[in-house]
């Protein structure tokens, strides 16, 4: 009997983790996508794709939900499913697929704040010239003479 409801448990731990690594495998060309509107600057998508990524978040959390639920049935024979060669081998797949994301999540990081620091740079150097530009406005206008006479 009880070999049955591992059997059961582990087939249905494989059916969740090939969901979650489908997810996992959209989820990195989401972020490649990302990547590739940060690098080329078009901004206009970003906040598409953050809203994206946003529900991707929403989606993690229920993931991390279901799992719990299922280990919460039977711990024990959760551990002894999820020893399974099919269940490690996904787990193990997946494991690399957040790597992967991760990855790109910080190069997409480091290009935003490149991004940042130049456009914050830009902004200074327009703000000295504004300053500049007031400082000649606000200047008295002297008489200016064309023929060097006095």
């Amino acid at each position: 009997m009880e070999f049955n409801q591992i059997t059961k448990l582990e087939r249905e731990l494989v059916f969740v983790l090939k969901e979650e690594y489908s997810f996992y495998q959209s989820l990195y060309i989401l972020i490649d996508k990302q990547k590739d509107m940060i690098k080329f600057e078009r901004d206009n998508k970003l906040l598409d794709l953050f809203t994206d990524i946003s529900r991707c978040h929403k989606r993690i959390e229920q993931s991390e939900k279901k799992i719990g639920e299922i280990k919460g049935k039977a711990p024990k024979l959760f551990s002894i499913a999820a020893s399974a060669p099919e269940v490690r081998k996904l787990v193990n797949s997946i494991t690399t697929l957040v790597k992967k994301n991760i990855g790109l999540v910080r190069e997409n990081e480091e290009y935003l704040k490149s991004r940042y620091d130049r456009v914050r740079s830009e902004l200074n150097e327009l703000k000295n010239s504004h300053k500049i530009l007031k400082y000649i406005r606000d200047v008295d206008p002297a008489p200016m003479f064309v023929d060097g006479k006095s």
